[in-house]
């Protein structure tokens, strides 16, 4: 289980930790430009439209569709989650998020329950909608980051037991988080939701990505050597 040290020099990796998510599946291909959008485009259009619209801060329904691609492209793909939001009409969309954004610094569970009410957005999803907004103190229920927050050294279990993305999950988890970046001294909770998911993608696609590598680098090899040594045969014969 991960160590702040080891976390720290997972953390300095995760832009390679994208790159081998994105190469684990066909789902996941594009999860470095989403990723990019999801902490730089996304966060600057809604701090532009906070300051320019009368409404504040919300997202458009293909904004909102975009962050569940990015969602399902980091942890697990559910392709159904992705025609159901797209359901969603537009104005309650943005009125919803509008609200959850207003409210989320007084009182994040109405936000989180705010965003609830949208379809296919449970509790994972609407995380998702308030870390962005808030990274420094709202964090993202991914896979990776609930199953290790808890755990601070080798010997230590991660996670408060089988995963749950309901309201009391949520509300352990943050707390996990936010006492775990206090301990440590993190500069955000996105900091360390990064480090945790960098730690475990290592684990997981790492090793494989490289094996992988080794294994078709062998592979070209011995196409190599055999092709080499065919045509020496050829050669022999041509001579005799």
């Amino acid at each position: 289980m991960p160590s702040r040290t080891d976390l720290v020099a997972a953390l300095a990796r995760y832009p390679q930790s994208l790159v081998l998510r994105a190469n684990a599946s066909k789902s996941s291909a594009n999860l470095v430009e989403l990723d990019g959008w999801y902490r730089g485009t996304l966060r600057e259009t809604l701090k532009k439209r906070e300051e320019e619209d009368e409404r504040g801060a919300f997202l458009e329904k293909e904004e909102l569709v975009k962050l569940m691609r990015w969602k399902l492209a980091r942890g697990k793909w559910r392709p159904r989650l992705q025609d159901l939001i797209a359901q969603n009409p537009s104005s309650e969309i943005e009125s919803s998020t509008a609200k959850a954004f207003e409210t989320v610094d007084s009182d994040p569970a109405a936000s989180l329950a705010l965003l609830s009410k949208l379809k296919a957005v449970g509790p994972a999803t609407a995380t998702a909608i308030l870390a962005f907004w808030r990274p420094e103190v709202e964090p993202f229920m991914s896979d990776e980051a609930m199953e290790n927050v808890g755990a601070y050294g080798e010997d230590e279990a991660g996670s408060l037991g089988k995963k749950e993305y309901t309201v009391k999950a949520w509300q352990a988890y943050r707390k996990q988080m936010r006492d775990r970046m206090k301990k440590e001294d993190w500069a955000s909770i996105e900091e360390l939701e990064k480090a945790l998911w960098s730690w475990a993608v290592e684990r997981k696609y790492g090793e494989a990505a490289y094996e992988g590598g080794e294994k078709a680098k062998t592979a070209k090899k011995r196409k190599s050597e055999g092709g080499a040594a065919e045509q020496t045969k050829k050669s022999k014969k041509a001579a005799a």
